[in-house]
């Protein structure tokens, strides 16, 4: 291969790389990945989707109806969103999500009283 060429190759590398924003400087965007079970029974049937716009945060476990929602604080590598519920025999009880940058993904754990779960997100 031909120097010329393989340095354009290099340089077109690095630029793709630069391209997407590390989400530890710019978490913003919708993220996407299918939650991994620990315990319990949690919904991995669908992908789950973590949206970050401005200051508002929210995280849909497996794209189902239970919409959790946080307030992002920029410059801080932890996102967390929730959703105050109440289980079957009505007891208060809450669905959790708590996010951190990991490389060029967004890692993760989420819980309720029937789950625990963890996660890895990429961007979309």
């Amino acid at each position: 291969m031909r120097p010329i060429a393989l340095f354009s190759l290099s340089a077109m590398a690095f630029l793709a790389a630069c391209a997407t924003p590390d989400p530890g400087n710019d978490p913003s965007g919708r993220w996407v990945g299918a939650l991994v079970t620990d315990q319990g029974s949690c919904p991995t049937e669908r992908t789950s989707t973590l949206d970050i716009r401005g200051r508002k945060i929210v995280f849909t476990p497996g794209d189902g109806s239970e919409v959790l929602s946080g307030i992002y604080q920029p410059g801080v590598h932890h996102y967390h969103a929730e959703l105050a519920s109440k289980d079957m025999n009505g007891r208060p009880t809450a669905l959790v999500f708590n996010g951190y940058p990991v490389g060029q993904a967004i890692g993760g754990t989420f819980g309720s009283s029937a789950c625990r779960a963890h996660i890895t997100m990429t961007r979309k």
